[in-house]
């Protein structure tokens, strides 16, 4: 079922409820006027007879002749008092038979004063007290024009919900259609947008209304999506072209090896080559998996431990320096907490070495004295963590794409590398709750700058 039926039948069906009650409304407050009005005529009319024959001893053949005389009779009236044995004692027109059970007169015996119904009859019972014994005086008639005008209001009522329904209804499909005309609008323009033109945006109204705002959202979805794109199309050109240089390579030296027969120190160079090529390849496959392991959904699960910060500044600074002599790291962890339950966070300290690990490593690699700077400030939330060199400064074209995967800017494409490190650096601490930046310029340090929440 479509949106638009749906609007149109919860509209439909709230108006006719509201409409109904309102006709039901009327007709009970009619229909209760009509009916107490006549019950109270037939009141008056039992009293009357009651006080004539009863109190007053009045003949009957003089009462029925009054009866018959008078003006103001009630369509098919007939007066009839009971006994104490519900015998009929007197009776006006005898020509009717009412039937009357006798537990309804033992009703009205109880009740001293009933009204109630009998086939198409109303009838008002009154019951009286005298010396001689308990009467019943019973005033029936048929309330001809009160139902007549009764049912033909219920006809009246019927047709005009009926009709009031049906404009409901259409009215509401029309006003579902342009209330939801916006929504087919988007969805046009959706289908045209995905997947042809990504770089097409849906308009949005300056009114901020409800559609104005979806089209905001959606606009913010259509750029992830288009960066995710993005994204997934240089990381394959980049993973094919870091992939197929070794391997390249390897097929080359493998083919000229098989040319001619060699000296067994030429195979042997060829075989070192071949595993320096493979080691490559290994060395890729590996910081493609720590990456994929980062980029997990459950990856929020490997963040159970209390990491000491200063011991995996003083772990990575062994490490980085026992990976090339001429790499000196330097660390700089400022004024220490008294507290030393301070000095740790949430988080994971393999994935926190590794990217510390990789942000000392370039720093030494890419700095001109082979020199790194560990700076570590622990404030009251925050623990930030600096890594900084001299150095040529990142180019500032670069800067806003030195964290995605595979870039290699122009100052870092004659040294070897992948250009994966950074972008597991930024996985890592985003997935840590953090904040990383980078600053360079001319004259001043290049500063890799960690923020960590406590």
């Amino acid at each position: 079922m479509t949106i638009r039926t749906r609007l149109t039948l919860r509209f439909t069906a709230l108006v006719s409820a509201i409409v109904a009650l309102t006709f039901a409304s009327i007709y009970g407050f009619i229909w209760y006027y009509i009916t107490s009005d006549f019950y109270h005529r037939l009141d008056r009319k039992a009293n009357t007879y009651g006080e004539l024959f009863i109190r007053q001893r009045l003949e009957p053949q003089l009462l029925r002749r009054l009866s018959q005389l008078r003006k103001d009779q009630l369509p098919n009236q007939k007066i009839t008092v009971y006994n104490e044995q519900n015998f009929p004692i007197f009776t006006t027109n005898d020509l009717i038979t009412l039937g009357i059970p006798k537990y309804e007169l033992t009703n009205v015996r109880q009740q001293s004063r009933r009204d109630f119904r009998w086939k198409n009859y109303y009838l008002s019972g009154i019951v009286y007290e005298t010396p001689t014994g308990q009467y019943v005086v019973l005033a029936s008639a048929e309330n001809v024009y009160g139902d007549q005008f009764l049912r033909r209001m219920m006809w009246a009522f019927g047709g005009v919900f009926l009709a009031i329904t049906t404009i409901v209804a259409f009215s509401g499909w029309l006003y579902a259609g342009d209330a939801l005309q916006p929504m087919q609008q988007i969805e046009k323009q959706l289908s045209y947008i995905f997947p042809r033109t990504l770089h097409e945006r849906l308009p949005v109204s300056p009114e901020q209304d409800e559609i104005s705002r979806l089209s905001s959202t959606i606009n913010r979805l259509l750029d992830r999506i288009d960066e995710s794109f993005r994204l997934q199309r240089m990381f394959v050109a980049n993973v094919s072209h870091e992939l197929k240089n070794p391997l390249t390579q390897i097929s080359s030296q493998l083919e000229v090896a098989l040319l001619n027969r060699r000296e067994p120190q030429a195979y042997e160079r060829t075989i070192r080559s071949v595993l320096d090529d493979v080691g490559e390849l290994s060395a890729l496959t590996r910081e493609l998996l720590q990456l994929s392991q980062v980029n997990r959904d459950d990856a929020v699960g490997l963040l159970t431990d209390a990491v000491r910060i200063d011991e995996i500044v003083w772990d990575v600074r062994d490490e980085v320096s026992g990976i090339n002599p001429r790499y000196q790291v330097t660390v700089d962890l400022g004024e220490l907490p008294d507290d030393f339950d301070q000095l740790a966070i949430p988080g994971n300290a393999a994935l926190l070495r590794t990217a510390l690990k990789n942000l000392t490593e370039n720093a030494c690699k890419f700095s001109s004295d082979g020199q790194a700077l560990i700076r570590v400030g622990f404030e009251e939330q925050v623990v930030r963590i600096s890594v900084e060199n001299e150095g040529d400064p990142i180019p500032a074209d670069d800067l806003p794409y030195i964290f995605e995967p595979f870039y290699r800017g122009r100052q870092t494409a004659e040294t070897r590398g992948y250009g994966v490190g950074l972008s597991l650096v930024e996985r890592i601490i985003r997935l840590h709750r953090g904040h990383l930046t980078a600053q360079s310029g001319a004259g001043k340090p290049t500063v890799f700058t960690i923020e960590l929440i406590r």
